[in-house]
């Protein structure tokens, strides 16, 4: 595309002074003498005449939507001149993911002026999974629903688009850039940051999967309100458990914690919010679930013997599954199923970085994952500049 001279004078782009641009080349020369003045009556806060001439002519979407997001005239040149260089449109970055660590690179990356991308199905990760928050730094004391809307907020006043898109697969090119494939599009980028995540790790015991969405869930703040005045086990013996349990105590008639451990392992705080205001079954392995059209109990195993607890409500809290299944094969991978990254969340592949859940340091929280996504932003920037 970037070869292209047009030859219907209907099909140019004229300028404000009168000159006319017959191809992508063309427009890279005159943004290099554009007087200030000429330039700010194409592209102004409501509108970008050059973007609408790439998409509707040369019938490049994606060129044409990065220009749009870019008000400067040196951007602007910097953004054609990779075009030309490139001989078609290639993101700085593409980020995958998001949650916390997905939005942080996302922040960094506009307020960089980098192009990128930022590819999710949905906004907010674990965020739409928590509870109260008390130690981000910053924030005394808040919830999800106000913790998610000061970053919608900040991505507003950053002017962040989600693709509300799910990727599918990651390759790598012969040029060292990577080819990533969602249900609906492919996007090119000369680096990735992967911040999938992580999703609820499953019992596996039967039981489960029937009653799942019927008394049994893995999410206490979407969930848990439906158990009021119920009985209710919370299965897990470390943060999210307790985090869990501190929620329903205000919910639930009367609350179970199931550990497999002789004690809860956590926050103190948390801890001595729970522990004496819930039965902690402790040295208890889940056997299954039991109920006809909802669940009426769960059976664990204490010390060498069944016991049925009678409940009405099943919150699964045992930890967490890395989403690194789209890296598998590109990246090294630990034990527990993380990618595997440096002190620069750099992978085993140079040009894709990881964050927040589902690299390895096995930390979950906020704040991490938030510097994490930082710091893989800053770390991708350096890497295309030394490319």
């Amino acid at each position: 595309m970037p070869a292209i001279t047009l030859t219907d004078k209907k099909r140019y782009f004229y300028l404000r002074d009168g000159k006319a641009l017959k191809s992508i080349a063309e427009l890279s020369v005159a943004l290099q003498k554009m007087s200030d003045d000429v330039f700010n009556h194409h592209v102004t806060s409501d509108k970008n005449d050059f973007s609408a001439w790439i998409a509707d002519v040369f019938s490049e979407p994606l060129f044409a939507k990065a220009l749009k997001k870019v008000k400067g005239k040196v951007q602007t040149l910097e953004l054609v001149q990779r075009y030309i260089e490139k001989g078609h449109f290639v993101h700085e970055v593409i980020i995958i993911g998001g949650g916390i660590a997905g939005m942080s690179a996302a922040i960094y990356a506009a307020r960089g002026r980098l192009d990128y991308v930022i590819i999710s199905p949905d906004f907010g990760g674990q965020m739409n999974v928590s509870g109260e928050i008390e130690n981000y730094p910053g924030m005394a004391h808040t919830n999800f629903a106000e913790f998610m809307d000061k970053f919608k907020e900040q991505m507003q006043v950053n002017e962040i688009e989600f693709t509300d898109e799910t990727v599918e697969s990651i390759k790598k090119l012969p040029d060292g850039h990577f080819l990533i494939t969602t249900d609906e599009h492919k996007y090119e980028g000369e680096s990735v940051i992967v911040c999938s995540g992580a999703r609820a790790r499953r019992l596996n015991v039967p039981g489960e999967t029937e009653f799942e969405k019927r008394g049994l869930t893995y999410c206490h703040v979407c969930d848990g309100p439906l158990f009021k005045n119920k009985d209710v086990a919370i299965v897990g013996g470390g943060d999210a458990a307790l985090e869990a349990a501190a929620g329903m105590l205000r919910i639930a008639k009367k609350l179970y914690v199931i550990t497999l451990n002789p004690a809860m392992k956590g926050h103190q705080y948390l801890i001595e919010r729970v522990v004496g205001h819930a039965e902690i079954v402790s040295n208890a392995k889940t056997v299954k679930v039991i109920g006809e059209k909802a669940v009426t109990g769960i059976v664990v195993s204490q010390n060498g013997k069944e016991r049925t607890l009678p409940v009405q409500g099943i919150i699964v809290e045992i930890g967490r599954v890395p989403n690194a299944e789209l890296v598998k094969g590109l990246c090294a991978i630990d034990d527990d199923g993380h990618v595997k990254v440096d002190k620069d969340q750099m992978t085993s592949a140079p040009g894709i970085f990881a964050a927040g859940d589902c690299a390895d340091g096995h930390e979950y929280q906020y704040v991490i994952s938030a510097g994490q996504a930082v710091t893989a932003l800053l770390k991708a920037q350096r890497f295309i500049k030394r490319r």
